[in-house]
């Protein structure tokens, strides 16, 4: 595979309109994700002063400290490993002068079938079960991290749909 330079290959010749941006997008979610995972996420109140703020790497590691691997493992993969690896991969396509092979276009076409349900859901019950596991808790809110890691997850699904779509494109304007 052929790079084609900073402001992208194949993908990015084929784009018009704001898909032009999609190399910049996917940066942007990028930022996002890692400032999502080390702002607090997540406040947990027990009794009436005793609070505290967890990032989303705090809390998927708190089940790895209190002995519960799989779930560390299934929300490690789901919140940290696939969204990096979702949007360095777009990235790579993205920058890549010669995306012409089958194998790239499945894997986009693979990551973005996947990430329509695997991170945010998996997300959402990692929280609650960190919130409700046996602990005396009156609350708990949702922080900024949180909400900075739904944005990155919601961009970097759809950067790498269009992605996909680009890639689609790619395949007609060859066979035309």
């Amino acid at each position: 595979m052929k790079f084609g330079g900073i402001w992208g290959g194949a993908l990015r010749a084929r784009a018009e309109g704001f898909d032009r941006w999609l190399g910049v997008v996917l940066l942007a979610a990028l930022v996002l994700l890692v400032l999502g995972l080390f702002l607090p996420a997540i406040k947990i109140s027990s009794f009436i002063f005793l609070s505290r703020e967890l990032s989303l790497v705090q809390s998927v590691f708190k089940f790895l400290e209190a002995g519960d691997f799989f779930i560390f493992l299934v929300t490690f993969v789901f919140t940290i490993a696939f969204p990096l690896f979702k949007i360095a991969t777009g990235l790579v396509l993205w920058h890549a002068a010669d995306i012409s092979g089958t194998s790239a276009k499945s894997v986009l076409n693979g990551l973005s079938v996947a990430s329509k349900w695997s991170m945010l859901d998996v997300f959402m019950i990692a929280l609650a079960v960190l919130a409700i596991d046996g602990r005396v808790i009156t609350g708990a809110d949702i922080q900024a991290g949180a909400i900075v890691f739904s944005a990155s997850v919601l961009i970097s699904t759809w950067a790498v749909r269009r992605l996909s779509v680009l890639a689609a494109r790619d395949d007609r304007v060859e066979s035309a």
